[in-house]
């Protein structure tokens, strides 16, 4: 038997001079969505906590980047020529329309 649905949490910690954070949940649906982030090898799974042979939580360590709540600066992606050109009549449009 699971964690009833009115005991499920999430909890993400960070401390500010680390460059990971520490996320627990006892939430299942968080559990799947996280384990596609380990899948995707963004996120370490630390510990899998059981109870009777059902998985009742799981820790796991993740770069801190990734829970800002805002897109990671890309590394300098190459645009090709019609990706700039689109960009530079997209800018013209908005400067023109002020």
């Amino acid at each position: 038997m699971g964690t009833p649905l009115y005991e499920q949490e999430t909890i993400i910690r960070w401390y500010r001079d680390e460059d990971e954070a520490t996320i627990y949940t006892s939430d299942t649906t968080m559990m799947t969505r996280f384990d596609k982030f380990v899948d995707g090898g963004d996120w370490k799974l630390v510990k899998t906590e059981t109870c009777e042979g059902d998985i009742i939580a799981k820790r796991y360590k993740a770069p801190k980047e990734l829970l800002y709540g805002r897109k990671v600066k890309s590394k300098g992606q190459a645009l090709t020529e019609e990706q700039r050109e689109a960009r530079r009549v997209r800018i013209m449009k908005n400067i023109h329309d002020k």
